[in-house]
């Protein structure tokens, strides 16, 4: 009733298009698609959003930008045309030309959005309120191919009349959230030498605030060069002890495997410090004063650990950088009535294993854990990697995002997750993943997660950073 008077208020004091006004600031907005040619980026990225990419089902969200990109001048390449596998590429100069090619990565599907009543607005809206455009996938993966597609257009003119030492090309790839398996390690293994690559800059690291140092105005942006592997498990449990509910014995499905869950959760984990995250804590350390910025720098003593074992438990940030984790994501039995026992029980274990972690070694150890009565299976393991070397194309995206956030420091991180950046690492290629806008604690915990969310703002400056780069490297070229 309130607002219903404050809006009758206004219609009578001020001329009726401060009401509009007010109703175009006060709800979402949900883009036209008709209005994509104006090259708004958040309208562009909502209606990216709109395309339900969901694993899988990738195919028309690729078309989206495919035929964009090829109406905006690019040239564009595809390599696959499926739902499950829709791979392509967009560039400044065709690839037949095999010029040195430095590659902006993006993925084109999300994970789904199960209880979208949860969500302020429903995940495949990609409403635009409150200078934030909202849905799936808005951080995960289609803000960043956004940026990188708008950045790239705006060389399109320049690089036919200066001919560019490099061409600069925008690959997206399908699966990257399952296992990569139609994506980046279809590219990898088939049209390498179709892209020549020379660098690689995905997803991964991000600017943040007011999390490692005191100085609350001092973003800290962290580009990856290294990341964790993902191994993805099954366990199952077959019990000959099933029947009705009433007449449970010790040796039921569900039980034994509830039991064998704890016995692996229970397990103590060692801490692992890589030298990738100490190079990052001295970075960060020299950032503090005092005997803070000492700790900090020295945060692998073993001295220290009663200072900053807190910072270290599971559910903390440090947790995830210096152990191996592993997360049960799923559950489940066959169907059957609530008053029958299932006969088979199963698992779906989420391991993350850090850099120089032999795969083979934690494997035997997870089904010692377990023991021999458990059945384990390798669903998914993304390869191993060597961490990227600090080049010149680091230095240029280092330099692209001071000229953007002056007040800044730029660091070399470890990735806490896995993205398709490894399977370029894997190739020899420096690769190194950067969404280069300012992230809130809160859009981190979007990802994956219900509200996920990108401010406008970030999407501009982040297009910002990457028309620096590109300018800075084709237009001033440093031999790598």
């Amino acid at each position: 009733m309130k607002l219903r008077n404050n809006i009758a208020s206004i219609i009578c004091i001020k001329p009726f298009f401060l009401y509009l006004c007010f109703l175009f600031n006060a709800i979402p907005i949900f883009a036209q698609t008709s209005s994509i040619k104006s090259g708004n980026p958040a309208i562009i990225l909502s209606e990216y959003i709109k395309i339900k990419s969901v694993q899988g089902n990738e195919s028309k969200a690729g078309k989206f930008l495919y035929d964009y990109c090829k109406d905006k001048g690019l040239y564009v390449r595809l390599f696959s045309d499926s739902d499950s596998s829709y791979n392509f590429a967009a560039s400044l100069y065709p690839l037949d030309l095999k010029k040195p090619n430095i590659i902006l990565l993006n993925h084109l599907d999300v994970v789904p959005a199960y209880d979208s009543v949860k969500w302020k607005f429903h995940p495949f809206s990609g409403a635009i309120y409150n200078n934030k455009v909202w849905g799936r996938g808005a951080i995960d993966c289609k803000g960043l191919a956004v940026i990188q597609m708008m950045a790239l257009f705006s060389f399109i003119e320049k690089s036919k009349l200066e001919n560019y030492p490099y061409n600069v090309t925008m690959l997206c790839v399908s699966g990257e959230e399952t296992n990569s398996k139609y994506g980046a390690e279809l590219i990898t293994k088939t049209y390498l030498n179709d892209l020549n690559p020379l660098v690689v800059f995905g997803e991964g690291g991000s600017g943040v605030n007011n999390i490692f140092t005191s100085d609350i105005n001092k973003p800290i942006f962290g580009i990856s060069v290294a990341e964790k592997r993902s191994l993805w498990l099954k366990l199952e449990i077959h019990s000959e002890s099933f029947g009705h509910g009433a007449s449970s014995s010790d040796l039921y499905a569900n039980k034994k495997l509830l039991r064998t869950l704890i016995k692996l959760m229970d397990e103590k984990k060692r801490i692992k410090f890589d030298p990738v995250l100490i190079n990052m804590f001295k970075q960060l350390g020299s950032l503090e004063k005092g005997f803070k910025g000492f700790v900090i720098r020295h945060i692998n003593w073993d001295i220290f650990w009663p200072i900053v074992r807190n910072q270290f438990n599971e559910g903390e940030f440090l947790n995830l950088l210096t152990y191996n984790t592993i997360t049960i994501t799923n559950i489940s039995n066959p169907k059957s009535s609530p008053n029958q026992m299932a006969d088979k029980a199963t698992a779906i274990i989420d391991c993350r294993l850090l850099p120089g972690t032999d795969s083979l070694k934690f494997l035997k150890k997870f089904k010692n854990i377990v023991g021999p009565k458990v059945k384990v299976s390798v669903l998914s393991i993304s390869p191993e990697a060597p961490s990227s070397p600090i080049d010149s194309f680091y230095i240029s995206m280092e330099k692209a995002i001071h000229k953007i956030y002056p007040e800044c420091e730029v660091i070399p991180m470890l990735f806490p997750a896995t993205s398709d950046n490894n399977y370029f690492r894997k190739e020899g290629i420096n690769t190194y993943g950067i969404l280069p806008s300012i992230i809130t604690i809160e859009q981190i915990e979007s990802v994956h997660n219900n509200d996920e969310h990108i401010s406008i703002e970030g999407l501009k400056k982040g297009i910002d950073v990457y028309i620096e780069f590109i300018r800075s490297v084709n237009e001033s070229p440093s031999p790598n």
